[in-house]
């Protein structure tokens, strides 16, 4: 029978890989197997395994010293590693290290040729081995004084000291031989597990989990974790439950045969730029015998072992590079508007921010100041002479480029400043309403032209108008405090326990919510995902319960589905038809509502028109501002005309909302739970419609971040998790009824009355509104590429079109418009409906 050959770019799972590694060793073909060893490698650094491998490559090639120096990596890791101490002491070593691994090797049950050589310890050793492998305890610990009153010292002897211990659960000691030795030991993994625990143990739970994403990195598999504590220990959940590559590589005839594959014609693989020097394959033998030989089904066994699986959530492949938190700014920006001696101030909160993530485990941090020639030379960049939003683009795109070749990657940005200091990118309006074009930062998160969802985390740190950065440096500050402080602590078996009783009981978080009368029912179905809907408020809100002022900072979440102006500092409630009457848009909230007292939530999301435009403004004119200034330490909201639904299904910015929500309360960081709640709604639309149209693609760019995409809820009634990185959807289709598409139609009167019956109940005084009709479009007339040039025209789609209304109203005596967007089929059926906020 023959098993079918991966397709092109189709994933494989380590597994498989192992037993091509293995099939490429017996059949001699080195450069294939060394090259897909250091493939995998480039993906997971940290898989023992895979490095034991390409040490044994490195050894078959003759190139020894880096076979050598593979394995003493993988030593210094893993002491136990038999096979890489047999590897070892084949290789041209010193001669204190041969002798300590041929005394290893006695210890951890291998085949030593020469027994009179090992020093007095290594049989003793292999004793206690034995006995704790026995359970025998008492035994062991005996022989490890005996051992111990030699006083030498190594890395074995001390694993096996500390094991001894460990097993008959003194914990005193334990704790303090592990960070002797940890600290005696720094690399070997070991130590580390058993630290880690220990301090998880005494409620030291921020340094513990730092060691444990260590150990994840360091070791992929997991391996050292499973041999000390099982195959299903409780930290298991850490370590991805399945790791895969895309096959995209030739595969050598005899290893597809070796496959049970379907042989096709064998070709070169290339080169990459990891590879030392071109080497020739030895001449190699016909493969014979059964398909599977005994070496590779042992292979494939021990492999299949690793995937006992824990389901959890790891979307997005890992990237072996080491991801970097990217604090940036610019200094032309920072003096224009603040002065140089402001600007030094700045940058030594950036400083301290950049000092104290770099201690974050698994994680580096920099900054990057593109116009800054001291800065750019340290990191071998050019600076630019113009503070252009396409030109940082680019030069974050050389920044990922230059990181890429010191194993490095983005992970996670923050820019620092507004739109005078680091500009939004200004992309074109993919709806036919008020807005010309949209401030968005979305450009900035991403490498390529799929600017809808960023590549990483973003976030944006903003001051008020003029020259006084107090706001700015008050957020620098609060972002250092935050990371500085204690995290909360709790016992591990009380974290498990939680992790498992959350799943039956749904806790309500310290919220609030505030929407218009008329979209209580959309906005009910947000807040589920926060609390009860007893603490969303409405306005206008008639004889209900109002929301005071205390009730506005007093929470940890504040949620908000108002109407917003781009001239106004309030935000404004509307009036449900079934609402007495009075004022169809009172005024909801201003920037004075807000109390200063100490209090602020964490994190605001506001649904509301310009709920995020704060260009030109101050905190008195701004509620986004205030938030901010009262130590809010997250403010996320539009910068234009946003969109949302009237009742469910929820769509736009409603949408948006409650996929944030849901990954907030699942314990993802703040900036991630922004990311995320953006690839789910790409994944939610494309499912219901097939594409992304206007209103969508202008929710996905419009939404910005204020704040440290680091910022994480420490509230008890979530489970934190780590940061992933994430997929992106490679593919989007996308429609448009931008007018410049030159797509506009005569509206029927029966189509004419449709809408207005539609929308009575939303849009008072519709009889006045302007009501527009046009095609739709394959794609977006008003595109840009990376270097921001307008690309080329759609086609028109001729089953679907879209009407526009544009609803005049009166506030403050000043003329403004509420928009209502009305998809229909060729059947002329109303579809979708997206009201502005």
């Amino acid at each position: 029978m023959e098993f079918s050959y991966p397709k092109h770019d189709e994933k494989i799972n380590r597994g498989t890989v192992i037993q091509l590694i293995v099939s490429a060793l017996q059949n001699k073909k080195f450069v294939f197997g060394r090259q897909l060893a250091q493939k995998w490698l480039s993906y997971y650094p940290g898989d023992l395994t895979v490095q034991y491998y390409l040490a044994l490559f490195y050894q078959k090639e003759n190139q020894l010293e880096l076979a050598a120096d593979v394995t003493r990596k993988i030593i210094e890791t893993d002491p136990e590693y038999l096979s890489a101490h047999e590897l070892f002491v084949t290789l041209p070593i010193a001669d204190e290290e041969k002798d300590l691994s041929s005394a290893c090797i006695h210890v951890l049950g291998g085949v030593t040729k020469n027994k009179s050589a090992l020093p007095a310890w290594g049989p003793a050793l292999r004793v206690v081995k034995k006995s704790i492998g026995k359970e025998k305890f008492d035994n062991a610990g005996d022989l490890m004084v005996r051992i111990l009153s030699l006083k030498l010292d190594n890395p074995i002897i001390n694993l096996f000291h500390l094991k001894s211990i460990y097993f008959q659960k003194d914990a005193n000691s334990v704790r303090n031989l592990a960070e002797i030795y940890h600290n005696k030991w720094p690399n070997t993994l070991f130590y580390k597990l058993i630290l880690a625990e220990q301090l998880l143990e005494s409620g030291e739970e921020e340094e513990a989990v730092n060691l444990l994403h260590d150990c994840v990195a360091k070791d992929s598999s997991g391996q050292i974790a499973r041999r000390l504590w099982g195959d299903q220990h409780v930290f298991l959940p850490l370590w991805p439950d399945e790791l895969s590559v895309r096959f995209d590589f030739q595969v050598p005839g005899e290893v597809a045969s070796d496959m049970g594959w379907n042989r096709l014609p064998e070709g070169k693989f290339e080169e990459s730029n990891y590879v030392y020097g071109d080497q020739t394959e030895e001449p190699s033998k016909s493969f014979s015998g059964e398909p599977r030989s005994k070496a590779f089904m042992e292979a494939e066994k021990e492999f299949q072992r690793i995937a006992k699986s824990i389901k959890k959530d790891f979307s997005g492949k890992l990237d072996g590079r080491f991801p970097v938190y990217v604090i940036m700014t610019t200094k032309t920006g920072m003096i224009q508007q603040y002065g140089q001696q402001t600007y030094n101030v700045i940058t030594q909160s950036m400083s301290q921010i950049n000092q104290v993530l770099q201690k974050k485990s698994g994680w580096d941090s920099l900054i990057f100041i593109p116009d800054d020639s001291k800065t750019q030379q340290k990191l071998n960049l050019a600076p630019i002479t113009v503070i252009d939003p396409w030109k940082i683009k680019l030069a974050i795109h050389d920044l990922d480029k230059m990181l890429a070749k010191r194993g490095e990657r983005i992970g996670a940005m923050l820019i620092v400043g507004g739109n005078e200091v680091v500009p939004f990118h200004r992309l074109p309006n993919p709806t036919d309403d008020v807005d010309d074009e949209i401030y968005s930062d979305n450009p900035y998160g991403s490498l390529d032209n799929n600017y809808f969802v960023t590549s990483w985390p973003l976030g944006r740190v903003i001051g008020e108008k003029g020259q006084d950065a107090g706001l700015l440096i008050q957020q620098l500050r609060q972002i250092v405090k935050f990371h500085m402080q204690p995290k909360s602590v709790n016992k591990v078996w009380e974290r498990i326990v939680r992790s498992f009783t959350n799943i039956f009981t749904y806790k309500y978080l310290s919220s609030f919510g505030y929407s218009a009368s008329v979209w209580k029912r959309s906005s009910t179905t947000v807040y589920k995902a926060l609390g009860e809907s007893k603490s969303l408020y409405i306005s206008p809100n008639g004889k209900k319960q109002s929301l005071t002022k205390q009730d506005l900072v007093s929470v940890d979440f504040g949620y908000f589905n108002l109407h917003g102006l781009v001239d106004r500092p309030e935000w404004y409630g509307q009036r449900d038809y079934l609402d007495p009457p009075g004022n169809d848009y009172p005024v909801a909230l201003s920037p004075d509502d807000l109390i200063i007292n100490g209090k602020a939530p964490k994190v605001v999301l506001t649904e509301a028109c310009y709920g995020g435009h704060v260009f030109g403004k101050n905190e008195n004119e701004s509620i986004a501002l205030k938030y901010l200034s009262l130590g809010t330490n997250v403010v996320i909201g539009s910068t234009s005309t946003s969109y949302g639904s009237v009742a469910p299904p929820l769509i736009a910015a409603d949408l948006f909302a409650q996929l944030f929500w849901q990954h907030i309360r699942e314990g993802y960081l703040v900036g991630e739970s922004f990311q995320r709640a953006k690839i789910s709604f790409v994944q939610e639309m494309m499912n219901r419609q097939g594409y992304l149209d206007g209103e969508d693609q202008k929710t996905l760019i419009q939404f910005v971040y204020y704040g440290d995409p680091f910022f994480i809820y420490e509230g008890k009634e979530i489970q934190i998790k780590r940061v992933n990185l994430i997929d992106r959807p490679d593919k989007i289709r996308t429609i448009s009824d931008h007018k410049n598409g030159g797509s506009s139609m005569d509206i029927p009167e029966e189509t004419m009355q449709h809408v207005k019956s539609t929308l009575k109940s939303y849009l008072p005084g519709i009889d006045n509104a302007d009501v527009k009709m046009s095609r739709l479009q394959i794609g977006s007339s008003r595109t840009v590429s990376a270097d921001g040039q307008k690309q080329s025209k759609p086609k028109v789609l001729s089953d679907k079109f879209m009407v526009t209304v544009r609803n005049p109203i009166q506030i403050n005596q000043n003329r403004y418009y509420q928009i209502a967007r009305l998809t229909f089929d060729k059947k002329g059926s109303v579809i979708k409906v997206a009201m502005s906020r």
